[in-house]
């Protein structure tokens, strides 16, 4: 699917988070130079030009409804309760996994139906787990706590432009480096043809601002598109962020880094949905960032895995993604990366599933019905 109709599918997508819940969207209802902090270098498209191998046991039944066949509002709604069919009920036997559905003003955390009062959509957590912000039904930003007190209104949309899936940006001080703290929300509006944007996550009534967006520091170094840009998904200590750009034939996954300086590039091609997790590490090595994210194979999306980390630990290529659900003939939605890097839970039309990413279990339903999986860092 190329051109014009791979766009308006994604408008579609990102309208019904690709069948999962009634976005506030239009049309809806409701350091200088380097490597940078991500240690990608100046990006491959290496890791889009392979499938990878697959962990053989990372299927669902192919009664799994395809995410990319043009997604109505109205077939976005969740079922928020509990299933027992199929596997572990309601995701409570995935540790942190949130998931918000057909009832819209309840997220579900450990398995308890938590009601803000209010319309929740496309819910995000603060890395330390305490607060979570998400779009109310007429496309304002907002932040609470997480057993869903407190609401402040971070923006409020005075336009008529729809503003959907926030993320969260948080880094600490670097004195030295002469670098301050950053607590943001970048989210995508769809003004100016698909655009990002950020706000302090502890403003009141805020005045969100258009997301810089800087090539690295090397010689002909072209900025990266402006328009064209959604799913933003940021983590990590240094404020690094990946997004999906519409190249206008297909979809890419760049990366920005917002570290000494803010810079970024093209991370890799033929990808859509991407969920940015900074795995492991110590007081001695760095974390892996690692990409989960969907491709489109077949006909049908299917969930894929890759490190942004260079093969060579420098400018190199990235390796291969690897296709965790091989088997898969209908679609994927939304995959969620868990912190340690050992889980992924993703929606289709007929269910949420959770797969292991070395293939040591089977898949697991958690619920009847589409939602929105999250993980909730520290729970």
């Amino acid at each position: 699917m190329a051109g014009r109709g791979k766009k308006q599918w994604a408008r579609a997508a990102i309208c019904a988070t690709a069948l999962v819940t009634p976005l506030a969207v239009g049309g809806c209802a409701s350091q200088a130079g380097g490597a940078g902090p991500l240690g990608a270098g100046k990006s491959s498209t290496a890791a889009g030009e392979s499938a990878g191998a697959g962990t053989g046991d990372g299927s669902v039944p192919e009664s799994a409804a395809s995410s990319s066949g043009g997604a109505k509002p109205s077939d976005a709604k969740a079922s928020a309760s509990a299933s027992s069919k199929g596997g572990a009920a309601s995701g409570d036997s995935i540790p942190g996994l949130t998931l918000s559905g057909a009832d819209d003003t309840k997220i579900l955390i450990n398995g308890k139906a938590v009601d803000f009062g209010m319309p929740v959509y496309d819910h995000t957590w603060s890395p330390d787990g305490k607060k979570v912000a998400f779009i109310d039904d007429k496309s304002n930003l907002w932040v609470a706590n997480a057993d869903g007190s407190g609401k402040t209104e971070v923006a409020k949309n005075t336009t008529e432009d729809k503003w959907a899936h926030p993320t969260w940006q948080v880094a600490k001080a670097d004195p030295q480096s002469g670098v301050g703290a950053k607590n943001n929300l970048i989210f995508y509006s769809t003004a100016g043809n698909d655009t990002l944007w950020t706000v302090p996550a502890t403003a009141k009534n805020g005045k969100p601002q258009l997301l810089s967006l800087g090539a690295y520091a090397e010689d002909g170094a072209v900025p990266p598109p402006k328009d064209g840009n959604m799913w933003p998904s940021a983590a990590g200590q240094f404020g690094s962020s990946v997004y999906q750009h519409d190249n206008g034939k297909d979809f890419d996954i760049y990366v920005r880094d917002d570290y000494l300086r803010q810079q970024g590039d093209l991370a890799f091609q033929h990808g859509e949905q991407p969920d940015l997790v900074m795995v492991g590490g110590s007081a001695t090595t760095d974390p892996d960032p690692e990409v989960v994210f969907l491709r489109e194979v077949g006909g049908s999306q299917h969930v894929f895995l890759v490190s942004l980390r260079a093969s060579d630990g420098g400018s190199g290529s990235l390796p291969k993604a690897k296709d965790l659900t091989p088997d898969l003939k209908t679609g994927a939605a939304t995959p969620a990366l868990s912190p340690d890097g050992k889980t992924v839970v993703y929606s289709s039309e007929s269910g949420v599933y959770a797969i292991s990413v070395d293939g040591s279990w089977k898949p697991k339903k958690l619920m009847d019905g589409p939602g929105l999986p999250v993980f909730r860092p520290g729970s």
